[in-house]
Formats: C-alpha cells, structure tokens, sequence
C-alpha cells in the first residue's frame, strides 16, 4: 500500500466478505469520477461485510515517489487499501485472468465465495445524467444482493 505494508488478497479481511476490486489510477479522469462512489459504497457497506481494494497502476515516477496517489486517496477520503502494483501498460500482465483489461477504471465485483460475479469497464461520470445514476443504482442493487448471501461453508 502507499505505507508500504504487504496487502493479500489471502488477508483475513476479505475472507467470506463481498469484495470490489477496483483497477484505477489517480492520472485517469474516469478513476476520479468513480472514486466518490467508491468511498460512499465502502462508508455505508464496510460495516454489513464489503471491502474494497483499489490496485493503482502509476507512471514509474509516482511508483518511486507516489505523491499523487497519496493526494488522490486524500482528495477523495479513500479509507480502503490503495496498492500500488504497476504501471498503467502493465495492467494486461500483472492481471493476467482478466481476458481484454483496457480500460481504467475496471471494477471486479467478488462474492463472498471469492469469485468474480461481474466486471464493470469504466465509469460514467456524473455528466452522463441517468446513465451515471441508473449504474450507480445497479451496482448497489448487485452489492446488497451479494452481501445478503450466505457465506459458504468450507469444508
């Protein structure tokens, strides 16, 4: 993360928990629109059983010096893991199961089971009108219903 610290996607905080994982980075004009809506979600669902992570992909100088990853979690109050995990061409490599990963951001949406249920590809900024709020609402609809799932039993 911006401190340093190692985050897994094994940690004990995202075990049996709704996780959205989101493929951003703070050069990306999209990634600012959809980074308040992120922070809303994770302030009202955190405590029913979601968690995000944001994977930051960074030009190589902010990689070695992340002042604006760190003004953008800031600018946005980002309580969630940001990571830094590479540069914005990598995204293709260092997310390998991701068939076609071009576009910023990309939000993977993961059940408790631990599987992705669905991708979102980019973000319609408030200026799309109801298009922003209709996918707004969609993914809200699709957080509590994946929240509302019984955690499987592990055997």
């Amino acid at each position: 993360d911006l401190d340093g610290k190692l985050v897994s996607s094994s940690d004990a905080r995202f075990k049996g928990k709704v996780v959205l994982v989101s493929i951003t980075g703070s050069w990306c004009p999209n990634c600012h629109d959809e980074a308040p809506f992120l922070t809303e979600l994770y302030r009202t669902y955190h405590p029913k059983g979601l968690e995000i992570v944001a994977l930051g992909f960074e030009e190589a100088d902010q990689l070695k010096n992340p002042v604006r990853p760190r003004a953008f979690v800031k600018q946005f109050g980002i309580e969630y893991p940001f990571l830094l995990v590479g540069e914005p061409e990598e995204a293709p490599a260092r997310i390998s199961q991701a068939e076609n990963l071009n576009a910023f951001p990309t939000t993977f949406v993961l059940g408790k089971d631990g599987r992705v249920r669905t991708v979102h590809a980019g973000f319609a900024s408030v200026a799309t009108g109801t298009v922003h709020a209709d996918s707004k609402k969609a993914m809200i609809e699709e957080i509590e219903r994946l929240l509302a799932e019984k955690v499987p039993a592990t055997h």
